[in-house]
């Protein structure tokens, strides 16, 4: 695994863990909502909500840079490219050659 992956995978299970504590917050706030209803149980309902609200954000967050680490990943369906421009030497020459046109043509 490189290190993208293992950031990608990481990246993947915090997000994971994020939801499931937005869940239980969530699930928190309902009950707390149906027990204490009065001004201070509605307080506190809107504290959790705030809390799963910046919980739910992180994780979006956290699954944007898992995209882009994914997306700067390599395919592996796609062969490596070489970088640079590609060719094959056909004389031992080395160095920069112009390109050089043909002799004119006296009888034109």
């Amino acid at each position: 695994m490189t290190g993208a992956e293992e950031q990608s995978a990481a990246l993947r299970r915090l997000v994971e863990r994020l939801d499931d504590t937005a869940g239980a917050l969530a699930a928190v706030r309902g009950a707390l909502a149906a027990a204490w209803d009065d001004a201070a149980g509605r307080e506190w309902s809107d504290r959790l909500d705030l809390v799963r609200r910046a919980t739910d954000r992180l994780a979006a967050d956290a699954a944007a840079e898992r995209l882009r680490l994914d997306a700067l990943a390599p395919d592996p369906e796609r062969p490596p490219t070489a970088p640079g421009p590609i060719g094959t030497r056909t004389t031992d020459r080395r160095g920069v050659v112009a390109p050089l046109l043909p002799p004119l043509d006296p009888d034109r």
